[in-house]
This record gives C-alpha cells, sequence and structure tokens, in this order.
C-alpha cells in the first residue's frame, strides 16, 4: 500500500523553528501542533516508515502491528484525545472493539471483557459471587481514585483527597478487598500495559486507566499505519516537513539551548 505522504525528496531547510526526532505517534502529533501554530518544523524519522510502536509490517501476506493492538479513547470525540483528533482533521474511521479484552488462565478458563461497564460488572458478579459486594466497593475506590487523577494531574489543581492514595499500590488494595485469588489475578491482567508488578503499580494509575477503557478501546479501520500516515499527510499539508531515513547522531547546543541537529546521512555530516 503507498503512502498517503510524501516526504523530503531534497535537503531539509538550512533552519527550522522546531526540530522533532522521531515520527512516532508523539512526534506526529507535536509537529502537527507546533505546525498549526505557524513554526516552521522539521520531523526527523530513522525509519523509512513513520507510526513508531503504531507502525505495521507485512509477513507471508499478513499484516502486523509492531506493538499496537488497541487505541483507548481516540474514537470517542468526547474525550481530550479524540477531541484533539478531529481538531487536527484526521479523518480515520474508528472502529469500537467489545468485547474489550480477553483474559485466558492457567486451568483453561478464560474472561471476556464488555465493551460496556455495567455489563463488565454483571459479569464479574456472575463469575465470583461470593466477591459482589467487595466488587463494589473496589470499584467505587475506583472511582474516586480517577476522579482525584483527573482533578490532580489534567486539571492542574491540588486536592487533598490525593493525600488518601499517597503509595498506594493496586496490591494493596486487590489484597484489602479480595480473597479469591483468581479475581485478584483477573484485576492485575492489565500490568502488561503499565510496566510494573501490582506491588508498585500505583492505584490512582491503575484506576485512571482501568476506568478509561470504558470510554471506548478502537482501532482503526485498515489497520494501525492508516492512522499515523494520515497524521503525517495532515502535517505535510499543514507545511511541515519530514525527513525520512536519517538517524540523528547529535544534538546541537549553544549554552543550555539546543540549537540544531547533527544528521548522519552520508559525507559530510549535515547540520539543520
Amino acid at each position: 500500500m503507498s503512502r498517503r505522504f510524501r516526504g523530503l525528496r531534497e535537503k531539509p531547510n538550512p533552519s527550522y523553528d522546531a526540530i522533532i526526532i522521531g515520527a512516532g505517534v508523539g512526534g506526529l502529533i507535536c509537529a502537527n501542533l507546533l505546525t498549526r501554530a505557524g513554526l516552521k518544523v522539521l520531523l526527523i524519522e530513522q525509519h523509512y516508515m513513520v507510526g513508531g510502536y503504531c507502525s505495521t509490517f507485512r509477513r507471508a501476506g499478513y499484516t502486523f502491528d509492531a506493538a499496537t493492538h488497541f487505541y483507548p479513547l481516540l474514537g470517542n470525540p468526547s474525550t481530550i484525545t479524540g477531541a484533539l483528533l478531529a481538531e487536527l482533521g484526521i479523518a480515520t474511521e474508528w472502529v469500537k472493539m467489545d468485547p474489550v479484552d480477553c483474559f485466558h488462565f492457567p486451568d483453561g478458563s478464560r474472561f471476556t471483557v464488555p465493551a460496556d461497564f455495567d455489563s463488565y460488572i454483571r459479569k464479574l458478579k456472575q463469575e465470583f459471587p461470593q466477591e459482589a459486594a467487595n466488587i463494589d466497593q473496589f470499584f467505587a475506590l475506583c472511582r474516586k481514585a480517577y476522579l482525584t487523577g483527573l482533578v490532580q494531574y489534567f486539571r492542574n489543581v491540588s486536592t487533598e483527597r490525593m493525600n488518601a492514595f499517597r503509595g498506594l499500590t493496586l496490591r494493596d488494595v486487590l489484597v484489602k478487598h479480595f480473597r479469591n485469588e483468581k479475581l485478584r489475578l483477573l484485576l492485575t491482567g492489565d500490568i502488561g500495559h503499565w510496566g510494573s508488578p501490582p506491588s508498585r503499580t500505583s492505584f490512582v494509575f491503575d484506576s485512571m486507566l482501568r476506568l478509561a477503557y470504558f470510554l471506548g478501546n478502537y482501532y482503526p479501520r485498515g489497520g494501525s499505519q492508516v492512522f499515523v500516515d494520515e497524521l503525517a499527510q495532515r502535517l505535510e499539508e499543514a507545511g511541515g516537513h519530514i525527513l525520512m531515513s536519517s538517524h540523528v547522531r547529535q544534538i546541537l547546543t549553544d549554552g543550555q539551548a539546543a540549537c540544531g541537529v547533527e544528521l548522519e546521512t552520508g559525507t559530510p555530516k549535515n547540520r539543520v
């Protein structure tokens, strides 16, 4: 499939207002926002594809994601990230996932997670009836931690309510609320996404991500590469430059400020 953006076919300009290293989703979004704010932007990527973890590759006629397998919130225009994509004019079609996930246990059983939160809670209680009251208490605490985290970290408003959660780990809360080991295991099924074990994972952080999933998990129709290629396309349409297959050897500085980059693209090395 041909890509939707051109990329620079000649040397980059000698000067830019901003240079962004890496065309993953973060770099692509940042470059789009800066370009739309009127800055002259160069986005540099060492790979021949944009997207980073959100890129795809083909093997034996099949398309695989490099890393991502779903995108929370992006297809929901009422969320911050969904609204941001709309602001950038991203037209990628998002398919809502239902079920959201499926967890497989060592005993051969499995638990599928519905996209609807109330359905999820009912299913948990059906599977673990002796823990029904504890499930309600646990998720009530999750909601409180979720809302406290939103105020503290997304509204930048310090709140004393955070004091009750400081130092509290996911493991602390699970051990306090549940006796059933299988239920504890199920409720830690996402730790691979967090990158830390329950004993080192903030309960507030876990609650914010756990409940955010029920605002919608999505996958781009046509695959992840369709999404990131459109981000690159919108960047070029807004006037930004993308330099592919180019490795940044060094960030140049002037005192305490970055002032350019040195590219390792043959001899002599190019400076921007």
